[in-house]
C-alpha cells in the first residue's frame, strides 16, 4: 500500500547501507572515488531504470530538476553530466 512516498525511497529503504558499506569494503569500489560516492551512484542508476532515461544528460536534467528531493536522496550538490561519465566508465 502507498504510504506517500516515492518509489525510489521505498526501493532504497530495502538496500541496508550497512551491507552496501560492506560491498564497497570488500570489492575496493571507493578506491578512486572522488566526491561522487558509491550509494550517489547506485541512487542515480536506479533512478534511471525506474524512469526510464535514456542518456546522461536525461538523468542529471530529471535529478536536477528538484533540487529539494536531490538534498534528500543524498547528494551534497547538483548532478553533472560529466559526473556520471567518470563514474560509469571509470569501472571499465
Amino acid at each position: 500500500m502507498n504510504s506517500g512516498r516515492f518509489v525510489l525511497s521505498q526501493l532504497l529503504d530495502l538496500i541496508h547501507r550497512q551491507t552496501l558499506d560492506r560491498l564497497v569494503d570488500r570489492y575496493d569500489a571507493a578506491s578512486r572515488v572522488r566526491h561522487f560516492g558509491c550509494r550517489q551512484q547506485l541512487i542515480a542508476m536506479a533512478f534511471a531504470q525506474l524512469t526510464w532515461r535514456e542518456s546522461l544528460r536525461d538523468i542529471a536534467d530529471c535529478l536536477n530538476a528538484r533540487p529539494a528531493a536531490l538534498f534528500h536522496l543524498g547528494f551534497r550538490e547538483p548532478l553533472a553530466k560529466s559526473t556520471l561519465t567518470e563514474t560509469l566508465f571509470s569501472f571499465v
